[in-house]
């Protein structure tokens, strides 16, 4: 459980972050247009007949997305009532709010957990992957997304250097070894979020027992840049770190 300095962040649940939040473009509808989606859906392993957890699953959509799939099951999880509310029901997708720290199920209880940018909410990120271990049958899979080291140790003002005119020069980076929370603006003051570095989510990965079967770095393709010029930054600095895991099976 997080200590006193460590409690559950639902920012999401924040009248004036959730009204900045819902103007992206990865918001409801447009979720199929973020940058990063395609190389997440890449890692999933065939989830026809799996049970499924989704961590932080936000709107519901990649949650109602492994249901129409043909996941046997999936528990989406997240601990904004706000988040929740905007979800699509399904017949295989069931809904609960709960903070990612405080859930507990008995072990080997699904072939799939998936997480879509909330792992960096959460403190204790090994206790998390330790527990997500326990939940996954053997051979089961982890295939989560965060926010990449460079990005959560930026400076305050987002990281950018820019010149004498104004254009951007570089991406600055601070304190790279300290890690811990950091509170950004954000739509609103105060959005807190862990910073690790790389070899801590690896290294997490492999403590727990689960075996590391791919790390991606998503960028924007030729064809992504031709239809949304405006992500040419996006290939300067990586944003999101993606993962895949997995239980090794039973000898």
């Amino acid at each position: 459980m997080p200590g006193p300095d460590q409690s559950p962040q639902n920012i999401y649940d924040d009248a004036a972050f959730f009204a900045g939040y819902a103007t992206l473009d990865r918001f409801g509808p447009g979720w199929r247009s973020a940058m990063e989606l395609g190389d997440l859906l890449g890692l999933l392993p065939p989830v026809g007949g799996a049970r499924v957890l989704d961590l932080g699953c936000g709107a519901g959509q990649l949650a109602g997305f492994l249901a129409e799939q043909g996941a046997a099951s999936v528990l989406g999880v997240d601990v904004s009532e706000r988040m929740l509310a905007q979800a699509r029901p399904h017949s295989r997708l069931r809904l609960q709010r709960a903070a990612i720290e405080d859930l507990a199920f008995e072990p080997a209880s699904f072939e799939l957990v998936v997480s879509s940018l909330a792992v960096h909410y959460v403190a204790d990120y090994a206790g998390l992957v330790r527990r997500i271990a326990g939940w996954l049958v053997p051979g089961g899979v982890l295939v989560f997304s965060t926010e990449h080291p460079i990005f959560t140790a930026r400076l305050p003002d987002l990281g950018w250097i820019t010149d004498a005119a104004g254009q951007r020069s570089g991406w600055a980076i601070d304190h790279y070894g300290d890690e811990g929370p950091r509170q950004e603006h954000w739509f609103v003051e105060g959005v807190r979020k862990e910073h690790r570095m790389l070899s801590t989510l690896v290294n997490g990965i492999l403590d727990a027992g689960l075996r590391l079967e791919r790390l991606v770095e998503p960028l924007p393709s030729a064809e992504r840049l031709q239809a949304r010029p405006q992500d040419a930054d996006e290939r300067r600095r990586p944003m999101f770190v993606l993962i895949r895991a997995s239980r090794p099976a039973a000898a």
